[in-house]
């Protein structure tokens, strides 16, 4: 793993997206672990660097297979609680149909699903002692970006270019005036740090 931040750390063998790992003393959450595909890489690297056990949340910022997708192992092996956004977690267990088109596509390949049940964020809560959870709607209905400290973990609300903060493509979009808003939001706090779902992490103050 690599340390990007005190505390934070980028995973190096997930997969689909980038993942992070928080520490809090003897506790760990996971942040978006990735595709299945990588579910075996992510815990082989997760028990190397001594953390496996000390897993206790998987926090995902949206329900597209390549950041949830490796959730359901991650619990599996760990006894972790999984955070959702409840819209999110709607269309993940079938109860609603995805936004777009190219989502319900994407849809067929449905991820694992959480055997030990998820838990349900609306935006404003502490699902791990010192990360804040924000609802960012836009790119999902359910949208969460988590801050803790000067980070902060953007999912796919937004891209960090060299141009400054973009959208992911407007296929990818569920709703464009919601992910615009949540844009403007997460540039509006103030956090030192970029760490998005896609692409390297960036300072934002240098976007």
């Amino acid at each position: 793993m690599e340390s990007i931040y005190p505390s934070v750390y980028k995973l190096q063998r997930s997969v689909g997206s980038n993942g992070y790992a928080v520490v809090d003393g003897d506790a760990v959450a996971v942040v978006d672990p990735g595709m299945p595909a990588g579910s075996g890489r992510v815990i082989e690297e997760l028990t190397s660097a001594g953390l496996l056990d000390r897993v206790t949340d998987v926090l995902v910022t949206h329900a597209d297979l390549d950041h949830v997708g490796a959730a359901a192992a991650v619990q599996g092996a760990t006894g972790a609680r999984v955070w959702l956004g409840r819209a999110d977690a709607e269309i993940l267990e079938g109860k609603r149909p995805p936004a777009t088109w190219f989502r319900r596509l994407l849809a067929r390949r449905e991820a694992p699903e959480v055997a030990g049940g998820l838990e349900l964020l609306d935006g404003g809560e502490e699902p791990f002692p010192g990360v804040k959870a924000i609802a960012t709607p836009g790119h999902t209905p359910g949208h969460m970006v988590f801050t803790f400290e000067e980070v902060v973990f953007a999912g796919d609300a937004v891209r960090g270019t060299d141009k400054g903060l973009r959208l992911m493509p407007r296929a990818l979009t569920s709703d464009l005036s919601e992910a615009k808003a949540s844009l403007d939001l997460i540039a509006g706090l103030g956090a030192r740090w970029l760490c998005p779902g896609h692409g390297r992490i960036r300072e934002l103050s240098a976007l």
